[in-house]
């Protein structure tokens, strides 16, 4: 049933692309160019009932050890509960010289058919934010702070439940 929903979700992405029709290969992959510039890959989990998107931030790491750091103080400061990776997480591949920022989508019972159409935006977005800054770390620049992607349009605001910074949590 979960495979079903995760394709009926690319099925619906695909119509929101203007594309015919995107299909999961023999991996459970669909893999996208995204201008060009990188490639959104899309894979079903079935043991886990998921989708895994994942993007290349960098190919290629800098050989100059004092960059290297502080890239990866950045990606790791970034990193932190999710909190400027679409609430997904980095992975360092050193001996293939690949960064990848990596997201999950659940497709268990009751994840309508508009998960992913309604996900994928916000995650290509924060995929090209980090790829500009990456891209100025790399070359010594300071990429300045990092600005938070715009929820695409129709969405309301993520609600937060409980307590606000600084207050008390309450026992219950």
């Amino acid at each position: 049933m979960s495979f079903e929903n995760a394709k009926a979700n690319l099925h619906e992405f695909g119509k929101e692309l203007n594309l015919e029709k995107l299909d999961f290969d023999e991996n459970n992959t669909c893999i996208l160019g995204i201008d060009n510039t990188f490639s959104l890959h899309i894979t079903y989990e079935p043991n886990s009932d998921r989708l895994y998107l994942y993007s290349p931030i960098l190919d290629g790491l800098p050989k100059d050890d004092r960059i290297r750091l502080k890239l990866y103080e950045r990606l790791l400061e970034g990193s932190m509960l999710g909190g400027q990776m679409a609430g997904g997480g980095i992975g360092v591949a050193p001996k293939e010289e690949l960064i990848l920022l990596h997201c999950v989508v659940d497709m268990g019972l009751g994840v309508d058919t508009n998960a992913l159409r309604r996900f994928a935006p916000l995650f290509v977005e924060t995929v090209e934010k980090w790829r500009e800054m990456v891209t100025k770390l790399c070359a010594g620049e300071d990429p300045g702070p990092f600005k938070f992607p715009t929820p695409p349009q129709g969405h309301a605001p993520q609600q937060h439940f409980g307590p606000k910074p600084g207050e008390r949590f309450t026992k219950v």
